[in-house]
């Protein structure tokens, strides 16, 4: 690989490294500044609400830019595993349109019945868990054929199993006063499978 391919390898790499982090800080953050809020028991979406204080924060620099990183780096996932399907990187990719449509069609809490915004949202919010929860299975499969990435496949597969887990307990068993906290564990888990994902990348780059 010639210097340039190389250079941009490394910045696809690097944008799958900084969105998870930079998220967390900024839903950390965002959420400490936020008069009551609570990690546990509300929604990372409360945070981004219209009228909400700092949610063009939360909705800019957390939400809509994590996807756009998200599908930076699915680019360079694509890029850096030897030739295979490419469902793996689509559905990073899709998880990131995901991100960024939740930011774009922001909650109104004014709004007693659904309106389109908060269709839209529902819609951008269901994109990241189809993402999440099926592209740790694709690239698993992708990945058994390539030898730097062979020793990834079993936790690529245990993330993938463990999100739909989680994410169907979210969806039909929630616990009362604890949705918050489970909210993030549903995302928690793929992200930090993509941060472990994206910091091999930059190693092979």
């Amino acid at each position: 690989m010639s210097s340039r391919p190389k250079r941009v390898q490394r910045m696809l790499a690097i944008c799958g490294i900084v969105g998870p982090i930079l998220y967390t800080i900024v839903l950390i953050a965002i959420g400490l500044l936020r008069p009551g809020y609570n990690h546990l028991k509300q929604f990372m979406s409360e945070l981004g609400e219209v009228g909400g204080p700092n949610a063009i924060i939360m909705n800019t620099i957390g939400f809509m830019l994590l996807g756009v990183l998200m599908i930076a780096f699915s680019l360079g996932l694509h890029r850096g595993i030897k030739e295979g399907s490419k469902i793996g990187p689509a559905l990073i990719a899709i998880s990131g349109v995901g991100w960024i449509t939740v930011g774009l069609f922001h909650v109104d809490p004014n709004t007693v019945n659904a309106s389109l915004k908060a269709m839209l949202h529902v819609i951008g919010a269901m994109l990241v868990g189809l993402g999440f929860s099926t592209a740790p299975f694709a690239i698993a499969r992708r990945s058994r054929k390539d030898h730097r990435w062979v020793s990834y496949r079993p936790y690529s597969l245990a993330t993938g199993l463990l999100t739909a887990i989680l994410g169907l307990v979210f969806i039909f068993g929630g616990i009362e006063g604890w949705m918050g906290a489970l909210q993030r564990m549903v995302i928690g888990v793929p992200l930090l499978w993509i941060e472990v994902m994206a910091i091999r990348l930059l190693r092979l780059s």
